[in-house]
């Protein structure tokens, strides 16, 4: 008889990691918000650097959303990187139709700095190591 090998690894489902990674990046968000919300009530950082501290906050929470994700399901790391992000910036989006009445400012550049944050995660090697290493081949 052939042994059934059975994989003990905590791989979770694509949509599972989705979700962890989407709600990860909207806490960080908001926390994020609350932290420079309270810099500027404090008269810490002027008004014109919101923008920057914005972009700062959209690309850490990409970031992590997309890690999350992506080590969560531990495959189709490309893919799963670049739905996370697509997920986040369309949350983003929806919030702002709910919270703002639509009015959209500054959404492309959202746009290009989430997918950019998510490829840049979806191209680092593997904690493993796994996608450098070179195997030997077998000569039979």
């Amino acid at each position: 008889m052939i042994p059934i090998k059975k994989f003990k690894s905590k791989v979770m489902g694509i949509p599972v990691g989705l979700v962890v990674g989407v709600m990860s990046s909207l806490l960080l968000t908001f926390i994020g918000t609350a932290i420079v919300a309270s810099l500027l009530a404090a008269e810490k950082i002027g008004e014109d650097t919101i923008r920057y501290a914005v972009i700062i906050i959209h690309a850490i929470s990409g970031a992590l959303g997309a890690f999350l994700s992506v080590s969560l399901t531990k495959r189709l790391r490309l893919q799963v990187s670049l739905l996370s992000g697509v997920c986040y910036y369309l949350m983003l989006l929806a919030m702002t139709a709910l919270f703002f009445g639509g009015r959209y400012q500054g959404i492309g550049v959202t746009a290009v700095i989430i997918m950019a944050v998510c490829l840049v995660i979806a191209f680092l090697p593997a904690q493993s190591g796994e996608l450098w290493k070179k195997r030997k081949k077998a000569y039979r």
